[in-house]
């Protein structure tokens, strides 16, 4: 190996030495463990992990493969979830590609950090950075284009099919303590839609008879919401079209682990005539509604429905009525 400037026999020596030639050693090391690394063991490791740690889930990567030197690319991946009671089907989320880099910078210092770039089936993309240190945790993601249609796990939530194209930015830090915990959400859902005309919806004090739901279309939903010192307040959450007059407020507190946070928030949604006139069918549904006792409960004063959706992130998230509780401004 020859040395393009002049040094003396002996610091040649030493140079190629203690230097060029252990560097040498530790590309081809490194290039050589890069190439051989039993990714195939790697993936089978993720499902069986997820799987243990979400009993009855499935997940399933079609294929994992190296992308530069600090991370990795799944393609194909699957995870469905067990279904919650007998009679329904189990939902599942699907991704087309997903790459995530570990930042070896921060993993110096302590903490772990992975960026990621995730591309869903059916459409629209989720980028961003995880970090997670000894004393906060920060989620950064940017959402583009996301088809609601195709995560199937709001399904349960919901209990509806429900469409729409989701974008927007998460920055949220979450700490041990909760002076340093803040951020911001800020998410729109372009041409929300609820109910396909086939799906049915039990209603409270009516278990076991459905009704079929039409399509309903909810317009553009944007929801905005400030975090500081532990507390997220929803300074926006509306949504209007000739169908529905949606609002909502409420709090979400944040804490470290994430499943300890909860959330407590008021929806209020108006059912304009429009839609209860559609057709005999939503005619139908709104006399059922009324007749219905337990729908008492979610009616406010003024004939408008509010419920209250409540519970802690790690156990459950269920909806009650709120007819009387006042949607703060």
């Amino acid at each position: 190996m020859n040395l393009p400037f002049n040094l003396s026999e002996r610091a040649k020596t030493n140079l190629r030495r203690f230097v060029l030639y252990p560097l040498w050693f530790l590309f081809c090391f490194v290039t050589f463990a890069y190439c051989t690394f039993p990714y195939d063991r790697v993936r089978d490791r993720i499902e069986d992990e997820v799987e243990r740690a979400m009993p009855g889930a499935d997940l399933e990567i079609v294929g994992l493969s190296p992308s530069w030197i600090t991370g990795v690319e799944l393609t194909g991946v699957s995870l469905t979830l067990p279904a919650e009671e007998e009679g329904e089907r189990p939902t599942a989320l699907s991704l087309t590609t997903v790459t995530a880099r570990v930042g070896l910078l921060d993993l110096l210092g302590g903490t772990t950090s992975v960026g990621f770039y995730a591309e869903l089936g059916g459409g629209g993309t989720i980028e961003g950075r995880f970090s997670d240190g000894e004393t906060s945790t920060q989620v950064q993601a940017h959402l583009v284009d996301v088809a609601l249609q195709r995560i199937g796990p709001l399904r349960r939530y919901v209990q509806l099919p429900i469409a729409g194209t989701l974008s927007g930015d998460v920055d949220v830090t979450i700490a041990d303590e909760a002076a340093n915990t803040e951020g911001q959400v800020t998410l729109t859902i372009a041409g929300l839609s609820v109910g396909d005309g086939r799906a049915r919806l039990e209603i409270p004090g009516m278990r076991g008879t459905g009704i079929t739901v039409e399509q309903l279309n909810a317009g553009d939903l944007n929801l905005r919401m400030q975090i500081e010192r532990g507390v997220g307040r929803v300074q926006q959450l509306t949504s209007s079209s000739d169908d529905l007059e949606l609002r909502g407020a409420g709090t979400v507190r944040l804490l470290r682990p994430l499943r300890m946070s909860n959330v407590d928030v008021i929806l209020r949604f108006e059912i304009k005539p429009p839609y209860r006139e559609r057709n005999d069918r939503t005619r139908a549904i709104f006399t059922m509604v009324d007749m219905a006792p337990d729908v008492r409960a979610y009616r406010a004063p003024d004939g408008a429905f509010q419920l209250r959706v409540a519970g802690s992130f790690g156990s459950s998230i269920r909806a009650s009525g709120a007819g009387n509780a006042s949607l703060a401004q």
